[in-house]
Formats: C-alpha cells, structure tokens, sequence
C-alpha cells in the first residue's frame, strides 16, 4: 500500500475532532494509542505531572509495565537571532489540538520567530515506541538557518503495585552515541533502557540530570538534549524533523533497533496502522438517522483499540480506562466485551476473558474472579463478589457470539467452581444470596447486594446452557433449578413495593443501625438535603426492629437498575421501576445518577445499564434516550472521546462507555443475536419510534467453521409495508426473522417474493431462513393492502 506518512485515506479522513486550547488546564489531556507504547501527554502539547494510583507518574510515554520518558519537547534557535548567542525557544503552548482516531497533532505559532509548527504522534501497532515528527513552516520571507534541539526527560519506572516484583527503582543514566548521533539511558538497577534520536544524527547532545524542557517533572530520570545543527528552512518554505523514542525492559541494543525500525519503517508502519484502523472502521457499520450517536459509535471501536494492552510474558487484553487505570478489570470487562464483541472484536474480548481466567486461577484458584491487575501480572485485589457471577454471564455472551467450543471446555470447570464459591463460602445463611460487596462498596456493609444477586441468577442460567452443551445434565438441571430460586429470592425479597423499585442490599437491622449516624453525617458534610432527609426516615423506621432481623433497604444507588438490565425482573415490576428511574430522582442531564440520594455524580455505566435496561423490556425510545445523553458528553473533555465520569471529569476514555452505545443499538434495536455454537441467528428489530430507516454491515460472528458475517442488514418502516433485508455469508447458518405480535394480523408477509406464515409464540412471531445469501421480508399491512 502506497501512502504518504499522515495522510489517513478518504475512509478515516472524516474522524478528525479538534478544539482549542485557550485556558487549558493539566486535566486536558490526550492519549497517542498503542497497544505496547502509549503516550499521555497535555492536549496543549505540554506534559504534567499529574497521577495518583503512581503519584504524579501516570502521564509521558509508557511500554507498560514500565515509563520511559517523562515527556519531550522541541526548542528551536534562530541563527540570525541576537547572534545565535541565546539559547532555544521552547514550543510551549499549542493553539489547536486535532485528535484522529489513533494520531494527534498539536499546532503551534511562534510569533517571536516567525514559525508555525505542526507536532504530530503515532505509535505503530506492535512498536516498542512512538514516531513524533514536527513540520516547520516559515513565515518569513528570508530563508533562514536554524538549531532545532529535541529534548527528553526519562523516568524508567515501574507502574502501580509493582511492590511485589522486587523492582529496585534507580536513577537513570544517560549517554550520547556520536557514531549514530542518538541518546541513550537506562535504569541503574534494572535492565530497562530508552533511545531518542532523529532521522539525521545529531550534532550535539547535553546530558545531565537536572537537564529539563521548558517545565520541570518530577522522578528519577535525566535530561538528553539532542541539537541538529544549522537545518536550512527557505523563505516561506517548510522542513520536517522526524523524531523517534523507543524502549526495552531487556537491553540498550534492543532499544536501539526498535528506533532504528522507527524511524527506517515510518511510511509502512504508518500504512499497516491506517489498513487496520480501516478494518475497525468497517467492522458493525452504522447507519442511523441520528448522525451524532452514529458517529460516536464509530468512534467507541477506536476507543476499545486505544485501551487494549498487550504486554509479553503477561497477557492481551482490554484495560479499563485512561489515564488512571490502564490495566485490567474484572467488573469492567465484564460490562465492556459485549460491545468489543458486536464490532469486531471477538479476539480482543476472547484474549480478555483468557487473561482473567488465568490471573484469577493463579490468584484465587477456586473460581473467584479479580477485580484488578496491574500490567506487571500481580493481581491487587482478589474481586468482589458480583465479578464472578458477572464473568461467569459474559463468557456466555463470548461464547454466543464467537462459538470458541475450546474456550467453553477450558473455562467450565472454573465456573462450576466460581459458582460453588457463591453459593458456598459466600452465602453462609444459605439463603441464596451471595454477601460481599458489589459494584458499589456500601462502606462497612458488606451484605447481600442486589447486583450480586441479580448477576449470580445470570450465571446459573448461563451456567445451565453451558452445561447442556457439554452434555453435562446434572449441571445443567442442576444450575437451571438454583436460577429460578435465586430470581424468586431477588423478586420475592428485594422489591419493594410501596417504593415500585428493588433494594439495594439485604440486611440485619443492627449493621445498619451501627451505620446510619455516619452515613447521615456524611451527607451533611456534602450538602446533600435529599440524603439526610432519606437517610433520617430510614433511621426512624429502624426504631423498636430487632437487631438481627434481616430485610432490604433503599440507599437509591444505580445499581437497583440490576433486575430490569438482566431481565430477572417481571415486566409490570420493570415498569414501575424504570418510570421512577427515569425521573429527576434518578436521572440528570448527563445520564443516571450515582446515586438517587446524592443525585450530583453520573457515569457512563450508570447511564449505559439505564440504556440497556429499557431496551431489554422493549422501550426502544427511553432507551436511546440514555444513549443519547452519553454521546451528548463526546468531546466534553477529549476531542473524540467521553469521559468515565459525566459530562467531563474522570478518565477521559473508558472501555464499559461502549456498554450504553454499542449494546442497546446492536443487541435490541436492530436485535442481532447469534448463537456461532449452532449456527443460528436471530434477527430482532425494534426501532425507536422516530427511525424509520436503518442499517448496519459487516457484522462479523463465529470463528473457524462456525464463522459468519452478516454482509448487510436494513429495515425500513412506512406506512404500507415494514422491509427487512440482509445479507449474510457463513455456510450452514439460519436466520430467525423475529417480529412483534401484531405481524401475525398483517395482510401478507413475503419471503423473497412468496408468501409465508409466520410462527407465532409466546414472544411474538418469526420466520426461519435456511442457508447464507441475501433475503428479504416484506409484511404487508392491512391499510394498504385495501387501498
């Protein structure tokens, strides 16, 4: 493939969002993905410290598990200028920042000199570093001669929780290789080094460990400032610098020929990361009427990719989020894979759930799933309790839609030990609802949570299938049996009725009666009058009870949304729950609250559980409704992304955000749902209200012999006749064509031309096709069929 370096084609060209850069502060930042090297530095160009899981470490350029470079920076020195004798300007302050969907570029002005400079960074997939070039363009009409000098601040150090590698951190000793006109460091106790050179060797290079660019950083590093001496740039003309920063945790020599790559391979790496980027691209194509939330779909595919960690000797995965947590989750996985999986990312979501599995085996070894590990492989918290029961579903949604028949016979074994954990150790009153904490850590209450509850009657009934499939029969009546007790306990137990929503936890009166003065205290402290005046009635009603008699309570976190997401809730229960949810109690202008108390902080994953739940009961507008309010946050704080917390703060990218965009879209509104393990596909529209027309293509399913796509998918609405058309390519396969109830009363329904009947059951009607190609349904309504 021929291309310019920079240039992203016509497909990628359109993803392109921009801002200025005018009363920036350290908190808007940017991210040049890879899944080895990443950078994180200042969307003013600049590189703060800032970070608290590595104290103000989390920033600069990254080959996880170890930093390399604080940050770099260009300065320039005008020859003609006071004779040469001052030293360099430094590029400070971008105006415009241009994020693309795996490059940035950063635009400067210096008036001063009389230059406008252009930055721009990728890192190439599979790279040890980053590629950096700078376009100056004079402004002058007289050519000019000038020093251009690039200079590092290196900071090899560990990533958080390190403490247990026995990692020794120590300076970092810098030297200048004359012969290849490149700078050099390395860590004085560990085997970690980072090369900085140029695609023309530098003339000169300063060393010294109190050696910075135009800010100081903090750490253990040492400055290299690289000078290219007497770059010639014509009158009103323009030269390129391309740079490159490149790392090892094994060896200087491996360093060096990581940069050499760098720099020699510039165009070809920049093309194969264009192809692929392409391929994302392409993957589960959208086409709505709303052309915000489109987009902003697209640009959640580009997002998974920046988060995807791939680290030798420790695994490939899906991290959480940027810039605070960067490694993997149990919890956060298990909400983000679903989406991984309806875009294309069957084999990232595949690698994830691998990861896991095998850090938790090596962690716990009874089927508990950690909550986090860091990219060095140290697991830093076994895992609350509803993570298991939630990777116990989510491998279910894995195995649906990729059909990995040797996943299924590799993991079953730790999720009848996960699920013997829960109802185990984890439920010693044997009531079938596990204790421990959820989601949301209810502080000093570590009891029965709803979510738990509700994600463990997901895995039974997960469990179960997976058991029919091993032809494993007493697991499988086995599983399915303790699901409906488990949805009797939640339903029977956890609603509550006077309130028409379910509870948060379940509960002796005395842990929360030792509890309540502190939780009101709090509260006050934080000005909420809502929280003291809910929390206050709740301590009355604690009055004369009996410390050891256990029921549910009401704290209103989102979290009570649970049994309406998974569908355990029965629907005239769902319906009284939703219309609370969706009313200013619960909900803000940037989605679903935290906490219905509080009612000041809201998540992506708040918002996108919302979004889900409603499409799960077949209320496609509030559904898109809470989609909408996440894409509302896009380019909030990052241009082309939104942030973990809502509108602007947190995280500036997170992975479960795809969660409230790509699942409600794919999995309810144009309602793919494929079975890869038989080859079957179910077909399920249901359009908000005002899309008449949509389409989505290229939505890929099923690996090895089990591989599918389905090439073309479109529904059209009108008054005369509902179309239904796709296109599918995977040999074998069937197609269900599901429809709601009143199709069955329509005045003609025709399989590629020819009458049929549809099937009616107890969720409405369907038609079967057999086999691959494209196929069309048309149901004929009644109105037009007279006229």
């Amino acid at each position: 493939m021929n291309m310019k370096l920079w240039d992203t084609g016509p497909k990628l060209a359109p993803y392109k969002e921009e801002g200025s850069t005018e009363g920036a502060s350290w908190q808007d930042l940017f991210l040049c993905p890879g899944s080895k090297a990443c950078l994180i530095g200042g969307q003013n160009g600049g590189f703060p410290d800032f970070g608290h899981h590595v104290k103000l470490e989390m920033g600069g350029l990254w080959l996880h598990p170890v930093k390399l470079l604080d940050g770099f920076w260009l300065g320039i020195r005008d020859r003609e200028e006071d004779g040469g004798a001052s030293g360099p300007v430094w590029l400070t302050e971008a105006g415009i920042f241009v994020n693309h969907p795996f490059h940035n570029e950063h635009r400067y002005t210096m008036r001063r000199l009389g230059l406008e400079i252009v930055r721009r960074q990728f890192c190439p997939d599979g790279e040890q570093g980053i590629l950096v070039s700078f376009a100056i363009r004079n402004l002058l009409d007289r050519p000019r001669d000038l020093d251009v000098h690039f200079l590092v601040r290196t900071d090899l150090s560990p990533v958080w929780f390190s403490e247990g590698m026995e990692w020794r951190e120590g300076f970092d000793q810098g030297r200048f290789h004359p012969e290849r006109g490149v700078f050099t460091a390395r860590d004085e106790h560990q085997p970690w080094h980072v090369a900085a050179g140029s695609a023309l060797p530098a003339s000169n290079c300063d060393i010294d460990r109190e050696l910075f660019g135009p800010h100081w950083t903090a750490g253990k590093g040492v400055g290299g400032e690289l000078t290219y001496a007497g770059e010639h740039l014509p009158a009103g003309g323009e030269i390129e610098m391309q740079s490159a920063v490149a790392g090892s945790l094994h060896s200087e020599l491996d360093a060096l020929a990581s940069l050499e790559k760098l720099l020699g391979s510039a165009e070809e790496l920049w093309a194969a990361k264009v192809l692929r980027y392409e391929s994302l691209l392409s993957a589960s194509e959208l086409d709505i009427p709303d052309k915000h939330l489109q987009k902003t779909f697209h640009w959640v595919k580009f997002h998974q990719d920046w988060l995807l960690r791939d680290v030798p000797g420790v695994g490939r995965g899906l991290g959480a989020g940027q810039p605070e947590y960067p490694w993997w989750f149990g919890c956060d996985s298990s909400y983000a894979i679903p989406g991984l999986l309806a875009t294309g990312g069957m084999q990232t979501a595949l690698d994830t759930v691998r990861l896991l599995h095998r850090a938790s085996e090596q962690a716990n070894g009874n089927g508990r799933i950690i909550h986090e590990m860091s990219t060095n492989g140290l697991a830093a918290h076994p895992g609350n309790t509803q993570e298991t029961a939630h990777f116990i579903s989510c491998l279910w949604e894995v195995l649906k839609w990729t059909g990995d028949a040797a996943l299924l016979d590799e993991l079953y074994p730790s999720v009848q030990k996960g699920l013997d954990w829960l109802l185990g150790e984890m439920d010693p009153d044997g009531d079938l609802l596990p204790e421990g904490y959820g989601i949301i850590e209810i502080e000093g209450l570590n009891v029965e949570l709803i979510d738990t509850a509700v994600y463990t009657w997901s895995a039974l009934n997960a469990a179960s299938e997976m058991a029919a499939l091993l032809g494993d029969e007493s697991g499988r009546s086995r599983w399915a049996e303790l699901a409906v007790r488990v949805g009797e306990a939640v339903n029977r137990g956890m609603w509550l009725e006077e309130e028409g929503l379910y509870a948060d936890a379940m509960a002796p009166v005395g842990k929360v009666r030792d509890r309540i003065d502190l939780y009101i205290e709090r509260a006050r402290q934080f000005g909420a009058d809502n929280a003291v005046r809910d929390l206050l009635a709740m301590k009355a009603d604690m009055e004369g009870l009996h410390p050891e008699l256990e029921k549910p309570w009401l704290f209103k976190n989102w979290v009570i949304n649970t049994p309406m997401e998974a569908g355990l809730a029965p629907r005239q229960q769902a319906i009284r729950a939703l219309d609370r949810m969706a009313s200013e109690e619960f909900t803000g202008r940037w989605g679903t609250y935290l906490s219905g108390m509080y009612r000041d902080q809201m998540m992506t994953i708040s918002t996108g559980v919302q979004a889900v739940a409603e499409a799960r009961y077949g209320r496609m507008d509030e559904s898109l409704r809470y989609a909408r309010m996440i894409a509302s946050t896009f380019n909030r704080r990052l241009p082309g992304s939104m942030s973990e917390m809502s509108p602007d703060y947190g995280c500036f990218v997170q992975a479960w955000t795809n969660y409230g965009i790509v699942w409600p879209l794919a999995a309810y509104m144009f309602g793919i749902g494929p079975e890869a393990y038989r080859k079957h596909l179910t077909l399920q529209p249901r359009l908000p209200e005002e899309w008449k027309e949509a389409a989505i293509s290229n939505v890929g399913f099923g690996l090895g012999e089990h591989a599918a796509e389905l090439q073309q998918y479109e529904i059209r609405l009108t008054a005369a006749e509902d179309v239904y058309r796709w296109k599918l390519q995977g040999e074998g396969w069937t197609v269900r064509l599901r429809l709601p109830g009143e199709a069955l009363g329509a005045a003609a329904v025709l399989l590629d031309g020819l009458r049929v009947r549809l099937e009616a059951d107890g969720e409405g009607c369907y038609a079967d096709v057999e086999g691959e190609g494209e196929h069309e349904v048309r149901v004929v309504k009644l109105a037009a069929a007279g006229s």
